[in-house]
């Protein structure tokens, strides 16, 4: 619109210096009346008029070239303004984008180091489970060949360490091998320990159907009937391996008599127990 303004704008001052150079020649070519020397003519007063309204034209052109002008210095300065605060932001948005470049390196050299230490961590559980192998192997034939006590707990507290040792993902080498350390912790207080429990006796005919155990450590498991009338020792030997009952009254006192310490929870003494255990030189010789 500015340019159109300013187009129109110099066609009507071309206009006006045509018509003023027009005018003397007119003006000449027409005898004065000295008699209507202070009248114009017709065609003078129409020229004058038309002058007048492009002189207004004019004037009306130029307001609007200035008002239009101020709108657009109002709009070039608002552009400017506008830019310098987009260039701002751009510049802002380079420092954070350069901070999060840095940002994005610490993280991947972060999750490298974690790649690294789970790689390690992997090497080292495997290490684990294979000098775990063994242990675990050894325990489960202890259990099942040892005294009837509490076998299945003491499997499944086994077994339950064995599932954490092959979960890779989920448990660490450190934790794995606590929880190896609580079961031995506890097969370790069971060899130290003695104590005495009331369970069902074992199946023999005519035999109270309750019996009051002993166990000392995890190798003398003995018992004695409710009633009194049968004694038993658990037999450790592979040809005998199973409950014996004590038909030595000798032998049968010193179970009753290990039972009644450990029910009074006196100090331990010396006892003379039926202990059946392999020597040497049977099992040399069942080889």
């Amino acid at each position: 619109m500015r340019s159109s303004s300013v187009r129109l704008f110099v066609v009507c001052v071309g206009l006006v210096v045509l018509f003023a150079a027009g005018r003397p020649a007119a003006m000449t070519a027409e005898p004065i009346d000295p008699n209507n020397a202070g009248l114009e003519s017709p065609q003078s007063q129409k020229l004058s008029e038309k002058l007048e309204a492009l002189i207004r034209q004019l004037r009306e052109l130029r307001s609007n070239y200035y008002l239009q002008k101020a709108k657009d210095d109002a709009e070039i300065e608002k552009t400017r303004r506008n830019r310098e605060i987009l260039e701002s932001d751009l510049e802002d948005v380079r420092r954070q984008e350069a901070d999060l470049d840095q940002q994005n390196q610490k993280y991947d050299s972060e999750a490298e180091a974690l790649r690294n230490e789970l790689v390690e961590r992997s090497g080292l559980q495997k290490v684990v489970r294979r000098q775990l192998e063994p242990f675990v192997s050894s325990q489960r034939a202890a259990i099942a060949d040892g005294i009837p006590y509490k076998q299945q707990d003491r499997i499944a507290r086994l077994q339950a360490a064995c599932e954490d040792c092959n979960d890779v993902n989920g448990v660490s080498a450190a934790d794995q091998l606590g929880r190896f350390w609580s079961y031995v912790q506890e097969e370790l207080r069971l060899g130290r320990s003695s104590e005495t429990y009331t369970a069902r006796s074992p199946g023999v005919a005519g035999a109270s159907p309750h019996a009051r155990y002993f166990r000392v450590g995890q190798l003398v498991l003995g018992y004695v009937t409710e009633d009194g009338g049968r004694t038993g020792i658990w037999s450790a030997l592979p040809k005998k391996k199973g409950w014996l009952l004590i038909s030595d009254p000798k032998q049968s006192e010193q179970v009753r008599s290990a039972v009644a310490i450990l029910d009074r929870r006196q100090g331990p003494k010396l006892l003379m127990l039926p202990v059946i255990m392999q020597s040497k030189s049977s099992t040399e010789g069942d080889r």
